[in-house]
């Protein structure tokens, strides 16, 4: 992937991209009815609760990266937000653009 150039120099963009894909882990807590999600190597990182979405979303405050997310009670988030079942997914940005204290706005 370093081999691979834009006009300034490599794509490290597209390269944590897929480096943050392969290295995400996922854990359903059953007892807590808890989805929680890691990009990365853990970091230490603060909580942001996006209303919109519905969950708690976990950013590095100096980079603004986003490094995870929580989704509680996700059985009725799961009903609420998906009600004819199958597969879900989160589009979430790559860096947080609201505040730390707020959700991040409508796109």
């Amino acid at each position: 992937m370093a081999d691979e150039t834009q006009d300034d120099g490599p794509n490290y963009a597209e390269e944590n991209a897929i480096r943050n894909a392969s290295e995400s882990l996922h854990h359903y807590d059953p007892a807590a009815d808890t989805f929680t999600a890691t990009f990365g190597a853990p970091v230490p990182a603060a909580t942001v609760l996006d209303d919109e979405r519905g969950i708690l979303v976990r950013v590095e405050p100096q980079s603004r990266a986003v490094v995870g997310f929580t989704i509680p009670n996700f059985k009725s988030w799961y009903a609420e937000h998906y009600p004819d079942g199958g597969e879900w997914e989160l589009d979430l940005p790559q860096v947080w653009p609201g505040g730390m204290d707020e959700a991040a706005p409508e796109e």
